[in-house]
């Protein structure tokens, strides 16, 4: 079975950067890969780093505060992204 995604965080278009949550309640990132022999990274087999701008993460955490009900939360964070 195919996982469905709902993008939260990132532009249109979804060739840069985003965030998405899935029909299974896991988010899958989109960024720029970062490579294993980056110094503080150690990537299990399977795994793979990417690189997020902070807004995209920070637009995606207060777009799943929203979600679930958190809307002080999700305030706090986009007052957060004006400050920046």
């Amino acid at each position: 079975m195919s996982m469905k995604l709902r993008m939260v965080s990132g532009c249109e278009n979804g060739t840069c950067p985003a965030v998405y949550v899935s029909d299974r309640g896991t988010a899958v990132v989109q960024g720029f890969p970062v490579d294993n022999g980056t110094e503080g990274l150690n990537l299990g087999y399977g795994e793979a780093a990417v690189e997020l701008p902070p807004d995209v993460v920070l637009e995606a955490v207060s777009a799943l505060a929203t979600a679930q009900g958190k809307p002080e939360a999700a305030q706090r964070i986009r007052e957060a992204l004006t400050c920046s």
